[in-house]
């Protein structure tokens, strides 16, 4: 377990904190805000969440999700805001958390990151960076037992939520059995794994099925079928009636197949915006190419928004890919 005298010091400076994750908030970004939200109020702190993308629906269920605002203009921010400190949470790009680097980080007292993908050395040495970690939950959960903070069912709910997204039900490279040992001190404290697990993968709606379906559809298959691509477009989602966040595990369909080594997903969201996204098994590193794009992630899961028409940035990411591919042949 890293040290926490950096982020103690931090939350013991300030008493009004923004939280925020990355953009297209999933379930460990979701579950780390909602678990530090309830945690700095149990300590008498006043907390804001601010996201600069909604929240899928799934996530309804937890403590505090009513209270994240989607931002979108400065009137939303309190007059205050001077007086506030920034929390970054899943996320060590300030590139990543969307307009909130543009409206609050400007504006705010100072800011910390609290993350565990991979990161320049100088970001890891001022803010807390726990790149063994399965999940910024993980990290949250050590936090609280260092702070001696209680942790209640909804802050169990909240932490098991993003520790069962970012390990992928426990099966991603970085679960090791702390991360056992901590989902079995938050089952009980009551949380219920099966309620989490539909909540998380079985909550989705009939539209997004519609979605599914379409996705599908666009699979293509490279290097000997080793790499798969799938498409979605702004009118895909129009079309089906679905909405963007919906469609945040179809990345991971195609590695359900054992000739499949690296997952690509090019995704527009309603505004246009493309995205990628990659998954990868063994030893391809997807974080490294989705760096080359300004974005960021893990080893095995990674992504970055693309400034480059579809077509475009897909022949760039297989080209970044070959090497791996030529190596094994």
């Amino acid at each position: 377990m890293a040290g926490f005298d950096g982020l103690t010091h931090f939350l013991e400076n300030y008493e009004k904190f923004i939280l925020t994750a990355h953009e297209t908030p999933d379930g460990d970004a979701v579950g780390s805000e909602c678990a530090l939200f309830l945690a700095l109020q149990s300590l008498g702190k006043t907390v804001l969440l601010y996201n600069s993308d909604p929240i899928a629906h799934k996530y309804s269920f937890l403590g505090c999700a009513d209270k994240i605002v989607t931002l979108k203009e400065e009137s939303q921010l309190p007059e205050d805001i001077a007086d506030y400190a920034l929390l970054i949470l899943d996320t060590n790009d300030l590139h990543n958390i969307g307009v909130v680097a543009e409206l609050v980080l400007p504006r705010v007292k100072a800011y910390f990151i609290v993350d565990h993908h991979e990161s320049e050395e100088d970001i890891i040495e001022v803010n807390h960076i726990e790149e063994s970690a399965s999940s910024t939950c993980e990290i949250l959960f050590e936090l609280f037992e260092k702070l001696e903070i209680e942790i209640t069912l909804p802050i169990a709910e909240a932490l098991f939520t993003g520790i069962v997204y970012d390990t992928g039900s426990f099966i991603y490279p970085k679960t090791t059995p702390r991360t056992f040992m901590i989902a079995y001190i938050l089952s009980k404290i009551g949380v219920n794994p099966n309620k989490i697990y539909q909540k998380i993968y079985e909550s989705n709606s009939v539209s997004a099925l519609r979605l599914q379906s379409k996705v599908l559809s666009t699979l293509e298959l490279f290097y000997d079928q080793h790499v798969a691509a799938q498409t979605m477009t702004k009118e895909m989602i129009f079309e089906c009636g679905a909405i963007y966040e919906e469609a945040d595990a179809l990345i991971n369909v195609p590695l359900k197949s054992e000739s499949i080594r690296v997952s690509l997903f090019f995704k527009e969201n309603e505004a246009g915006i493309l995205r990628c996204s990659l998954r990868s098994k063994g030893n391809i590193n997807v974080a490294e190419i989705a760096q080359t794009y300004g974005g960021g992630g893990h080893k095995t899961a990674a992504g970055f928004k693309s400034i480059w028409p579809l077509e475009t940035i897909k022949q760039k990411v297989l080209d970044k890919l070959l090497p791996y591919f030529m190596e094994s042949k």
